[in-house]
């Protein structure tokens, strides 16, 4: 074979240089946030900035939403199965510099499942994490408008996939439980791993081997019959379109101090973890469909009884026949 020369030879680097930097750059402008979210590394500060550097932000399966009870169409899905879910298992707490999130260990055979409910076949248990906000209001999922102190996701993936990973590259891959949280006084005995957050307080320090499990089914709301449904996506900011959403109607409570534990948690930066949520994103043409009693809980009107209508005769312009109950 005949030898090259050496402008031959330099033209033939300098083409395989051209091309080389002609490729794609995974870590450009459109992957750049993909792979930070995928190692866990992103910002809640402006979220509505993400879909400048990951174009699937910017897609109309987005989560979470604001569910418009008037506009859901109501099914009957059968009763969810909770598999395991009463079980106390190896559990570790971990702070991975955005949220605080619960794992259950992975030499575990018999995971929980969940499967019933409107859904396809069994989802496996993945992880549990929550989102809170700086002030009262840290829900991602609105209904009505309407926010409440934090929400807790139970992600889980469909077992016809084989793992985890091949899951999200499907729109049924992932189903996440979406708990409405409601801030009362009295301290929520179900969210006892608060206690243990003094060891994951920054992200640095971030696992946390409990000394104890608290089963999956005491997080669940009291009433899991009644729920909303409607497909969409991941919250962070790899915003895959891949989850079949269930967003219970029923909140779970916390206090106000266990509430304050999450705010004082920090990401590997120092910098305080005060909030976790994303905005609503636009429901597009999405169908949420309701399952439960006829009427939802959220659409009830108010009754205020009236015991005592002469209390009212002070009022010239109020009528003389009260009705025994007002509905607004």
């Amino acid at each position: 074979m005949a030898k090259l020369s050496v402008f031959s030879q330099f033209f033939l680097v300098l083409c395989c240089f051209v091309a080389i930097n002609a490729m794609p750059n995974p870590q450009g402008p459109k992957g750049a946030l993909v792979a930070t979210a995928e190692s866990g590394h992103f910002s809640y500060d402006d979220p509505n900035k993400w879909k400048e550097h990951n174009s699937l932000c910017a897609g109309e399966h987005q989560s979470p939403i604001n569910i418009d009870t008037r506009k859901s169409k109501t099914a009957k899905f059968a009763p969810f199965n909770f598999h395991n879910y009463e079980k106390s298992l190896p559990e570790n707490l971990e702070n991975n510099g955005h949220t605080v999130q619960l794992t259950i260990d992975n030499l575990i055979k018999d995971l929980p499942t969940i499967s019933g409910g409107g859904l396809e076949g069994p989802y496996e248990f993945a992880q549990m994490h929550f989102h809170w906000g700086e002030a009262e209001f840290g829900s991602e999922h609105k209904i009505n408008r309407k926010q409440y102190a934090g929400e807790v996701h139970i992600v889980h993936w469909n077992k016809k996939y084989g793992n985890f990973v091949n899951a999200t590259k499907h729109n049924d891959g992932l189903a996440v439980l979406g708990i409405l949280i409601d801030l009362q006084d009295r301290d929520n005995i179900a969210f006892r791993h608060i206690e243990h957050f003094d060891g994951i307080k920054t992200a640095s320090k971030k696992n946390e081997k409990l000394p104890y499990s608290v089963p999956l089914k005491d997080l669940l709301p009291s009433n899991t019959a009644s729920f909303f449904r409607y497909e969409g996506s991941l919250t962070d900011a790899r915003c895959n379109e891949d989850v079949i959403w269930t967003v219970f109607e029923t909140p779970v409570h916390i206090s106000h101090k266990q509430l304050e534990k999450f705010r004082q948690l920090s990401d590997d930066h120092g910098k305080p973890l005060s909030k976790n949520v994303r905005p609503t994103q636009h429901e597009h043409d999405r169908i949420v469909t309701y399952s439960g009693p006829e009427q939802k809980t959220s659409e009830l009107p108010l009754v205020f009884p009236i015991y005592n209508p002469a209390a009212f005769a002070y009022y010239p312009f109020f009528p003389q026949n009260v009705p025994f109950m007002m509905v607004y």
